[in-house]
C-alpha cells in the first residue's frame, strides 16, 4: 500500500493537460470544502513546472475566492507573466465550474549569497518530549465520545504533529494568541526541494487561522457556535533550504483581530534553530449575528 507521504505527493503532483494547464483532484475527507493548504501546494506545483530548475520559489501571495468543491477536479491555469535575468514571476488561477476559486502570484529567483540575520527560535520542548497529537486526539475522543472536535486538516495523516501545550481547540478561552507545533512527514520524502516546498505550503495552513481566535470566546469546535471563519489571503516566503521529513517547528501568532477579520503570522524553524520560511494569513472571523 502506498504510504501517506507518497499519497499526498501524488495529490500535489498535478496532471499536466497542456503546457500551462494542469488538473488536480481532492481526496475524500471529513472537511466540507477543499482544504486551503492543498490548493496552495497544488498551485505551487503547477507554477514550479513552468519555471527553469535553476530558480526557486521565494514568495507566494494567494487569495481564496470561493469554497472548493471536494467532489470535482480543480483546473490550474498558469500565466507566465515574466522571465527576467534574476527573477521569474508566475500567476496561477484555480478554477471549478468555470469560476476562479483561488489565485496566486509567485516569484522565483536564482539562489545567491547575501547579508543574513534572523529572529531566534522560541525556547520550546524537543519533539521527542511531546506526545503525538494523534494519540492525544484518540484519548480525547475516548474520554468525550459525544464531543465534536474539528476534523483534521491532514486528512491523509501524512504528517506527524506534536503540539507544544494544549491543542488550540482545547486552550482556555481568553488565551494569549501564540501557539506552535512540531511536524514532519511520517515517511521519507524522496523528492527534490520543490516538493518539500509544496509540502510546507500544505502544512502552512494548519491552525494558522486559529491564532487570532485564541483570545476570544469562540472555537471551531463549539457546537452550534456563531462563528463564520475562512481564509481570505495567505502568503509564504522561503528563506533557506529545508526538508519536511525532518522536524520543523511552526510558531504562530495572531496579533490583531478587527473588522470581522484576524491577522496571523507564522515562522518555520528547523531542529537546529534556522528560520527557513515565514507565513502570513488574514482570515474572516465573523459572528453570524453580525451584519455583513
Amino acid at each position: 500500500m502506498t504510504n501517506s507521504t507518497e499519497q499526498l505527493a501524488e495529490i500535489i503532483e498535478l496532471e499536466q493537460l497542456d503546457t500551462l494547464l494542469f488538473r488536480g483532484t481532492t481526496p475524500k475527507t471529513e472537511l466540507p470544502r477543499v482544504f486551503g493548504g492543498q490548493v496552495l501546494a497544488q498551485a505551487l506545483n503547477a507554477a514550479i513546472r513552468t519555471v527553469p530548475e535553476s530558480r526557486q520559489m521565494h514568495s507566494m501571495h494567494a487569495y481564496f475566492l470561493r469554497p472548493g468543491d471536494t467532489s470535482r477536479p480543480i483546473i490550474f491555469e498558469v500565466d507566465p507573466i515574466r522571465d527576467g535575468n534574476s527573477f521569474t514571476t508566475r500567476r496561477v488561477v484555480a478554477i471549478q465550474n468555470g469560476k476562479a476559486i483561488f489565485n496566486t502570484s509567485l516569484s522565483f529567483k536564482i539562489p545567491e549569497e547575501g547579508l543574513e540575520h534572523q529572529v531566534d527560535m522560541p525556547d520550546v520542548p524537543a519533539p521527542e518530549s511531546l506526545t503525538p497529537d494523534r494519540e492525544r486526539m484518540q484519548e480525547y475522543r475516548k474520554e468525550r465520545p459525544d464531543a465534536s472536535p474539528p476534523p483534521p486538516a491532514d486528512a491523509l495523516g501524512a504528517f506527524e504533529v506534536r503540539t507544544n501545550g494544549d491543542l488550540p481547540f482545547l486552550q482556555p478561552k481568553g488565551s494569549e494568541p501564540v501557539h506552535g507545533f512540531w511536524f514532519k512527514c511520517r515517511d521519507k520524502l524522496d523528492r527534490g526541494f520543490p516538493m518539500h516546498q509544496a509540502f510546507l505550503a500544505y502544512a502552512s495552513d494548519f491552525r494558522l487561522l486559529a491564532s487570532a481566535l485564541l483570545p476570544h470566546e469562540v472555537r471551531f469546535s463549539d457546537n452550534g457556535n456563531s462563528l463564520q471563519a475562512a481564509t481570505l489571503d495567505h502568503c509564504i516566503w522561503i528563506h533557506a533550504d529545508f526538508r519536511v521529513d525532518d522536524w520543523i517547528y511552526y510558531h504562530m501568532e495572531g496579533p490583531v483581530a478587527a473588522g470581522g477579520r484576524g491577522l496571523n503570522f507564522g515562522r518555520f524553524y528547523t531542529r537546529d534553530g534556522r528560520l527557513v520560511a515565514s507565513t502570513s494569513q488574514e482570515g474572516l472571523m465573523r459572528l453570524r449575528s453580525a451584519k455583513a
